[in-house]
Order: structure tokens, then C-alpha cells, then sequence
């Protein structure tokens, strides 16, 4: 019998993709102006999500940090992070992002995610 070894963390397919809004905070290390662009989260784990948004981003060999603000469960989440990859799919734009949680939300983000499991809105993937 053989014990677990998967080093990639549990993604968390949600059922309908949230709604929520997505902030440029630097691009290649330049502040960018505030401004808010609506999103939709397709999936999550622990480190990272998958969104899409209905403009392009030109990811490539920039540098992008950008902020999420959304809502999984009950309470208002903000995380920041990195957008890592793109791709476009029917007029959509894909980003994989790349989230710096920090040490004192990652129990939070998971009970959040339980909670998500807990009334059927995403399946693990």
C-alpha cells in the first residue's frame, strides 16, 4: 500500500465561478493606479487560484502583482499575488495566479474552502 504523494496542493473546482473584483497593484515593479476590473474565480487552493477577466494582460516576461478582494464563503477575503500564466479561450482571458497568503490566513482560506465543501459549491480536484 502506498502512502500519499502528491506535492501539488488540492485545487478546489467551484461550481459557479465567483464574481469579484481584481486590482493591478504593479506592473514590473511600477505602481499602478487603482482601479477595479470584475473577475471570475474558476478554482482555488491553498497557494493559488485560476481567473479570468475580460481583458488581456500581457503576462509573458512581465512581472504583474495584482490584489483580489472576493468572498468564498461568509467573510471578505483580500489576498495579493502574482499573475503566473495566461491563455484565451472563447473571448475569455485565463490567468493563473500565483497568491501570497500569509502565515496568520491560511487556516482561515481553509475553513473557508471547508465551508465552500461543506454546502456542494466546489469539488477537489
Amino acid at each position: 500500500m502506498s502512502g500519499n504523494r502528491r506535492k501539488s496542493p488540492f485545487r478546489y473546482v467551484l461550481e459557479e465561478p465567483i464574481v469579484f473584483e481584481l486590482y493591478i497593484v504593479s506592473l514590473n515593479f511600477t505602481p499602478a493606479p487603482r482601479k477595479p476590473v470584475s473577475a471570475h474565480m474558476h478554482d482555488i487552493s491553498r497557494s493559488g487560484c485560476l481567473i479570468s477577466l475580460p481583458l488581456e494582460i500581457p503576462v509573458g516576461k512581465n512581472r504583474i502583482r495584482v490584489a483580489l478582494d472576493f468572498v468564498l464563503n461568509e467573510d471578505p477575503m483580500h489576498f495579493e499575488g502574482h499573475l503566473r500564466w495566461n491563455k484565451e479561450e472563447n473571448n475569455r482571458h485565463y490567468y493563473g495566479v500565483e497568491m501570497d497568503v500569509p502565515e496568520d490566513q491560511k487556516d482561515r482560506l481553509q475553513l473557508e474552502l471547508r465551508g465552500l465543501a461543506g454546502a456542494n459549491r466546489i469539488r477537489v480536484m
